[in-house]
């Protein structure tokens, strides 16, 4: 899925701006990619949260 870097909020943009400047190929936005209030997808996603975390290489909070 692709979304406009004008549609999104400057927090993501930052993290987008962050991501190029540090050469990294992935970036993970748990808001984008888990569907907000959907629990089914929640369930199915949160469980793999941990390794996405575990395995990543910088955490920006």
């Amino acid at each position: 899925i692709e979304i406009p870097v004008d549609r999104l909020s400057g927090v993501y943009v930052d993290a987008i701006k962050i991501t190029r400047l540090l050469r990294y190929q992935y970036l993970w936005i748990e808001s984008l990619c888990i569907i907000q209030g959907c629990a089914e997808d929640w369930e199915r996603e949160a469980n793999k949260m941990a390794g996405v975390y575990s395995n990543a290489i910088c955490n920006l909070s």
